[in-house]
């Protein structure tokens, strides 16, 4: 028999975002003290809806924990043109005020993870290693879902000069969307999920593209600075980002401090894969080694 969920309660809140006049859709589950708490960062023009089967699993298996998922600017439920950001930074600052929100739920006793997929991990990882940024909060240990450490689709139908051109003339420009959810997994009802959601544009603005490609440029080389315990889930059959790229970041940083898994068969979103609930697992397996091999 499937174990069932036990209660939890589920709080919405509205965040000012830091362009002063957008605000960030945040979703809060909670269950007693939490002793964890996950933190949940998605993708490129998806939502935090998306996870809710990450979600479930969670809440499914840790008894007082507290999971937070938000939707970044431009995104899903949050406010601002879609898929489109002024700036990285606004995405960088964002997060943090989110984070600022997360640790207000925690006790001094609260463990908290970070899970990041796509983009959120390239956020996750500017505001933690971009030294004009700080992070003051602790972080028990990081979860990378395919991190878009070196995205790859994004140049597929244009070439950077003329990217560079556009940004500088139409930053709002729509670049159609050139891939759909046969390119994101092989479990067919996810993918149609994403095809037929209404809240994913089939575009990325030309300034949300030259965003994301000069923030990954700045990242790629600072892996060596991170000194919190990472988990990268890796899938090798990446459409979206480049998962060489992904494993020479993972190996820059303290073996001791990092675990590299790949999937050679898997495609971008592994948390929506077909065999998503083994790599559930496989996180949860990683996360309690973590609370148990340090205070």
């Amino acid at each position: 028999m499937a174990k069932a969920i036990a209660p939890f309660k589920v709080e919405d809140h509205s965040i000012r975002a830091f362009d002063g006049e957008s605000s960030i859709f945040v979703r809060h589950f909670s269950r007693g003290k939490p002793k964890n708490h996950f933190f949940v960062v998605h993708g490129a023009v998806e939502h935090s809806g998306r996870h809710m089967d990450l979600v479930n699993f969670l809440m499914k298996n840790y008894t007082d924990l507290a999971v937070t998922i938000f939707d970044n600017i431009g995104h899903g439920r949050s406010g601002g043109t879609r898929a489109y950001v002024e700036s990285f930074k606004h995405y960088v600052e964002d997060f943090y005020k989110v984070a600022e929100y997360v640790y207000s739920k925690n006790t001094e006793s609260t463990k908290t993870f970070i899970c990041a997929h796509s983009l959120g991990g390239l956020i996750t990882l500017t505001r933690i290693l971009d030294t004009s940024y700080t992070f003051p909060f602790p972080v028990k240990g990081l979860i990378f879902s395919s991190p878009c450490i070196r995205p790859q689709t994004i140049m597929a139908s244009i070439s950077l000069p003329l990217l560079q051109r556009l940004n500088k003339l139409t930053p709002k420009l729509h670049l159609p969307m050139i891939y759909g959810g046969r390119d994101l997994t092989r479990d067919p009802d996810r993918a149609n999920d994403f095809d037929t959601d209404s809240l994913i544009p089939k575009y990325m603005s030309v300034r949300m593209a030259s965003e994301v490609l000069e923030a990954s440029d700045r990242i790629i080389g600072l892996s060596y600075y991170l000194r919190i315990p990472s988990l990268f889930l890796i899938a090798g059959s990446d459409r979206i980002v480049d998962p060489t790229s992904t494993v020479l970041f993972a190996h820059g940083i303290d073996k001791q401090l990092t675990t590299v898994i790949q999937y050679p068969e898997h495609y971008h979103e592994l948390w929506n894969e077909i065999d998503r609930q083994d790599i559930f697992q496989t996180m949860k397996s990683w996360v309690d080694k973590q609370l148990k091999e340090s205070p």
